[in-house]
């Protein structure tokens, strides 16, 4: 009576984890295997977190696991909830690790899945660094690009800037330029206007005289020296037939 009494009271305070397992109900499956508390059971429960699909909690238990004819097992299994997790290191250090113990083909099969997977993402972290390498080149381009655009783009308003002032500059100086000859052309009148100082010793032919014989339109260069001379000769109260010589005509 008291063995039937104790066996009823232990079925009340420990449900059956391995019906709940076959049930499909892991979560509380690993927490009965979890108070049993044995090598056996903490792998039991490592094995219904793994079902659950709760691979960090399944890994825990995994690596608790000590006994020798667990081991292999408890190895294989952690590979595979690293792989799970996408810690695919982690995972092909555990397959060697049970390959170690014991050669198997589904361990030899998952560790070379393992190996492809990190080849691929090595390739892809490659590509990847590759690519992001080639978009800071060309954003360091477009920068730099924009910085010499920037810069042409001084440089004109600068130019600009300076035509701009040189073209005012010009607008303003026909005006100085013109008042500069006008200056120029003053003087040049005014030094004209200045009286002619006489020499009084000398006795020059009236303004009258020269007027007369400055608009005399003659063609021939020895006929107005003639003249000329006709006309000083006048003025000096001279009787005489002495006249320059004309051009060709010879001594007499």
């Amino acid at each position: 009576m008291k063995k039937f009494l104790i066996l009823f009271f232990g079925v009340l305070l420990f449900a059956n984890p391995n019906k709940l397992f076959n049930e499909g109900k892991y979560i509380q499956a690993a927490k009965e295997y979890l108070k049993i508390g044995s090598q056996e059971a903490i792998y039991d429960a490592a094995n219904a977190y793994y079902r659950a699909r709760q691979y960090q909690k399944a890994i825990e238990l995994y690596k608790q696991i000590t006994k020798p004819s667990l081991k292999f097992k408890a190895l294989y299994n952690l590979g595979n909830a690293y792989a799970f997790s996408k810690e695919f290191l982690k995972a092909k250090e555990a397959y060697e690790k049970a390959l170690k113990i014991k050669k198997d083909k589904d361990a030899e099969y998952n560790l070379k899945i393992i190996e492809k997977l990190l080849k691929k993402k090595h390739k892809k972290q490659n590509n990847k660094q590759k690519q992001n390498k080639n978009n800071n080149k060309q954003k360091q381009n477009k920068k730099q690009h924009t910085k010499n655009n920037n810069k042409n783009k001084k440089q004109k308003n600068k130019q600009k800037k300076k035509n701009t002032e040189k073209q005012n500059k010009n607008l303003n100086h026909p005006q100085k330029e013109e008042r500069q000859n006008n200056k120029e052309k003053q003087k040049k009148s005014n030094r004209q206007k200045k009286p002619i100082k006489l020499n009084k010793n000398k006795i020059y032919p009236s303004k009258e005289k020269i007027k007369k014989f400055k608009m005399t339109k003659e063609t021939n260069t020895s006929d107005i020296r003639e003249r000329y001379y006709e006309i000083m000769l006048k003025n000096l109260k001279f009787n005489t037939l002495l006249l320059p010589l004309r051009s060709g005509e010879n001594e007499k």
